[in-house]
């Protein structure tokens, strides 16, 4: 079964959105130019677009509009390129991570721009949302590992970066080292033992 589509009248209607406002957004590449879609209809050509993917680009959008500009939206929606240790290209984008994760970020850096975090955050929030929907680490803890990714963000390299965390009498450690490379000797304490990469492969 194909992807549910919506017509540009009826998303216009939908929304309250204008048509200048939706075509300036598509100059920005706010909204992906392949998902104006054209097809017949009994009245000629007519624009589609994927539903669920354009109201909720649209919803993130109006969240954003009155606190920032469109090429700072812009860059919310752009994506982040890295290879991979494999040779592989991984795309990640801001639009990837939840908004609780988000706002997890924002209370700890309230002064950065979220279009301006780099692959290694990026993925570090995917890994942070992972682990907290396992329930295996509480809020705190996650604050204080977005801390540490933070202070080493320009030494952590995702092709090595292995990313463990101790727990032993109710104190939790993070620790950030290499793969292969990282010796600990509590290893009943080990409750997470991950590469970071792993997070762009999913």
């Amino acid at each position: 079964m194909g992807e549910e589509l919506i017509s540009k009248k009826d998303l216009l209607q939908l929304t309250g959105i204008s048509y200048g406002q939706l075509y300036r957004w598509k100059r920005k590449n706010i909204i992906p130019e392949e998902w104006f879609m054209k097809k017949s209809s009994f009245t000629g050509q007519e624009t589609f677009f994927p539903k669920e993917k354009i109201l909720d680009r649209i919803e993130k959008i109006k969240e954003l509009k009155d606190d920032q500009s469109l090429d700072d939206i812009a860059r919310v929606f752009s994506i982040n390129e890295e290879t991979v240790s494999d040779g592989r290209h991984v795309t990640l984008s801001l639009e990837q991570i939840p908004k609780q994760v988000l706002q997890i970020y924002q209370s700890l850096f309230p002064n950065t721009k979220l279009e301006h975090l780099g692959t290694v955050q990026l993925c570090s929030l995917l890994f942070v949302n992972d682990w907290l929907l396992k329930g295996s680490v509480t809020i705190d803890e996650v604050k204080q590992f977005l801390n540490l990714v933070e202070a080493h963000k320009t030494r952590i390299k995702l092709n090595e970066a292995e990313i463990i965390f101790i727990r032993k009498f109710g104190v939790g450690t993070w620790i950030i080292g290499k793969q292969d490379e990282t010796f600990v000797d509590q290893k009943d304490a080990i409750l997470i033992n991950v590469a970071l990469s792993s997070y762009l492969n999913k």
